[in-house]
């Protein structure tokens, strides 16, 4: 009789468990319809994102997503209220990796990772406090990362070996 009072009480706890966990789900199923129906809207402020963000700071950046948002709305495009690059673009796992490797917490410097990364052009970096450098450095670390310098003797070889080569090549002080 015991066991199977022990067991009844197992029973009703595992019930209470997968209610909670059915709550959860249901929520989440909502959450991701809302994502899947604003799917367009959100890549396309990422294209817009990518080509034009790069030379403006992150209060710029900011105003610009709400207009490009509101925009998006008027002309019946569906997208995020609030709109976030790093949350559209970014993972989670690799922007810590980024951290790691030197690259400030702040949004503005995980935007610029993403526009780093993602971009078909070659990323110009304005880098007073040498940030870029030191994460670029230590991301491509064990890579054969070439630094080159403008002026250096042996640039364009050291460039044409490390094109032919596929090695990464981060030109400094330009």
């Amino acid at each position: 009789m015991a066991r199977d009072t022990g067991r009844m009480g197992r029973a009703e706890k595992l019930v209470v468990l997968l209610k909670d966990e059915g709550i959860r789900w249901t929520e989440t199923v909502a959450s991701l319809e809302i994502e899947i129906e604003e799917l367009v809207g959100n890549v396309f402020l990422s294209c817009a994102c990518i080509s034009y963000f790069g030379a403006f700071t992150g209060v710029y950046r900011k105003v610009l997503t709400e207009q490009w948002t509101v925009m998006g709305k008027e002309m019946e495009i569906p997208c995020s209220d609030i709109f976030s690059l790093v949350k559209i673009m970014g993972d989670p796992v690799v922007i810590r990796g980024w951290n790691i490797d030197g690259l400030p917490t702040d949004n503005t410097s995980s935007e610029n990772g993403i526009l780093t990364t993602s971009a078909e052009r070659w990323g110009l970096c304005i880098d007073p406090q040498q940030q870029a450098f030191k994460w670029i450095r230590n991301m491509y670390k064990g890579e054969k990362l070439l630094l080159a310098k403008f002026g250096k003797g042996n640039f364009l070889r050291d460039m044409e070996g490390a094109v032919q080569n596929g090695n990464p090549v981060l030109v400094q002080d330009v």
